[in-house]
């Protein structure tokens, strides 16, 4: 059962699930605190409160009921980090209930993404969705950045957000995907339908979007990339959008990160000369 503490539709359910003696376990995060959360992606394996969780049914409410009490963004920004995370978890997995599973899985959330990423044959960096800021000491975070469940921040070293006070304090208080740290070039691969364009980026910094001199250049796409890429994109109901790719320092292979269904792409189409804006407007003006 997952979702605010303050929810008094999930208190009801608690208390029904008692009564009738249902072996169940509460994931409910809000104003008096928050859970430790860890779902390790290599291995599947899902830890709650410090204990190995293996979950057969998910309820799933979104929490709205702290940003109404405190009418904090932070609230509203934490409850949906968590309604992501706890999403993801059941959306990867298809043996366990969960109401309005195919209603859920159009909500393309980035671990749940991952996990169909790797399914359709592509490469992953290493994750983890936790809460747990202890998991890494100050050396290991070094090899490591760290992101939001949902989005909507730049890219960071783990290393250098674990010495931020005000991070530490937020992210053990809401789930954040930490990932391996990757190198460059970047490449970013775009689907037009049945056509494919990628371009590499080259920028001396962590999230190319935070640099003004970053390099792209148009490069052929790869076909072993476009080929699982094409699978996940097909699986998820896209014939647009953009995918995001890193390189492993280790083996040079290129590393999924994301798939965005609405990507920015005027800057990416004056490079190309114009190609990518022909190809959506041949996609849009073709016979059905």
């Amino acid at each position: 059962m997952a979702g605010g503490d303050a929810d008094p539709n999930l208190s009801r359910l608690l208390r029904c699930l008692a009564v009738r003696g249902v072996d169940h376990l509460a994931l409910l995060a809000g104003a008096g605190g928050s859970p430790r959360l860890a779902w390790r992606l290599a291995d599947d394996s899902l830890w709650i409160g410090g204990v190995v969780a293996k979950p057969t049914a998910v309820f799933l409410r979104h929490d709205v009921f702290a940003h109404m009490a405190d009418g904090r963004a932070e609230s509203r920004a934490r409850a949906g980090r968590w309604y992501q995370a706890v999403l993801s978890w059941a959306l990867a997995h298809e043996e366990v209930a969960f109401p309005n599973r195919a209603y859920g899985a159009r909500q393309a959330t980035k671990p749940h993404i991952l996990r169909l990423a790797a399914r359709s044959g592509l490469a992953v960096p290493e994750t983890l969705v936790t809460n747990d800021t202890e998991a890494f000491g100050p050396e290991e975070a070094a090899g490591w950045i760290a992101k939001p469940v949902n989005g909507g921040e730049h890219t960071r070293p783990l290393d250098d957000a674990l010495a931020d006070a005000e991070w530490r304090r937020r992210a053990g208080a809401e789930p954040t995907i930490v990932q391996r740290r990757l190198v460059g070039p970047e490449l970013r691969v775009y689907r037009v339908g049945e056509r494919w364009f990628a371009f590499a980026l080259r920028s001396g910094a962590l999230d190319y979007r935070t640099d003004a001199r970053v390099e792209v250049a148009v490069v052929p796409a790869p076909a072993p990339l476009t080929a699982p890429l094409g699978r996940l994109m097909d699986g998820l109901g896209l014939d647009f959008g953009a995918a995001d790719f890193k390189t492993c320092p280790d083996t040079g292979r290129h590393l999924f990160l994301e798939v965005n269904s609405a990507p920015m792409f005027a800057g990416f189409d004056r490079v190309a000369g114009g190609a990518l804006c022909g190809a959506i407007v041949d996609w849009l003006a073709a016979p059905a």
